[in-house]
């Protein structure tokens, strides 16, 4: 079943989700669509399809899947294939928002006038991972010139380091409630900056290990969510 996300609750699609119905999925009418908007999903169904619009039918609304607590990912800025790897897979893991930072020891920088082109292309990766995990809304995705301009409002802050290695990631993760808000940093390909590292404990951050292996940036990221989302699973059972 095909899943798009759309801004308003509306019977005539227009646009990229009209196009990827009509002309990427050939699909034909009666036949049915799942729609998002604002989080809430509906069944559809296809009325008819002309050149540039599709007209849907709503039958029902569908069960949601539960979102008991918010997960922001704080990303070193990485090569720029880091970033969409983070981007698709952190999505499917069920993050909540998705924040892109240099830091001193990334590797790559962007210049102020492309920065939000980068975005737009790092949001479509996640909006098109979102529709095929059948999330019920797409992560929020920006960019941060440091790490001063970051909030630091989460009831729980992490940030993974590697000479860590015996602060149990898990054992932190147990103390999520429902209706926490959680941050986790992950440094990029170079690591963390001892500076870096003092600035962000004064904001509350504790360092955490992620087992016994050094991982890659955008790996690390995936596996502290994972961790993250088998706990909730295991709560919610």
């Amino acid at each position: 079943m095909q899943r798009y996300f759309i801004t308003e609750k509306t019977n005539e699609l227009k646009g990229e989700t009209a196009f990827h119905i009509g002309k990427v999925m050939r699909m034909r009418p009666k036949e049915q669509i799942e729609l998002c908007v604002g989080g809430v999903c509906f069944l559809a169904e296809i009325v008819s399809i002309d050149k540039d619009m599709v007209e849907v039918q709503y039958l029902k609304e569908l069960a949601s899947v539960p979102n008991h607590v918010k997960i922001t990912l704080i990303q070193g800025l990485g090569k720029q294939d880091k970033q969409e790897i983070v981007s698709k897979y952190a999505t499917e893991f069920g993050v909540s928002e998705i924040i892109f930072v240099p830091m001193k020891r990334s590797i790559v920088s962007y210049d102020s006038s492309s920065i939000d082109k980068k975005m737009d292309r790092f949001l479509k990766i996640a909006y098109e991972a979102s529709r095929l995990s059948h999330r019920d809304a797409v992560p929020q995705i920006s960019y941060k010139e440091s790490l001063d301009k970051l909030e630091y409002r989460f009831d729980h802050l992490w940030v993974a380091y590697e000479n860590d290695k015996d602060v149990s990631f898990l054992d932190c993760v147990k103390n999520i409630q429902k209706g926490d808000s959680v941050a986790i940093l992950v440094g990029p390909e170079g690591g963390i900056d001892e500076k870096e590292l003092a600035f962000l404990a004064s904001k509350g951050f504790q360092r955490v290990g992620l087992g016994k292996r050094i991982l890659q940036t955008e790996i690390a990221c995936l596996y502290a969510l994972s961790v993250i989302d088998a706990h909730l699973e295991s709560q919610s059972n």
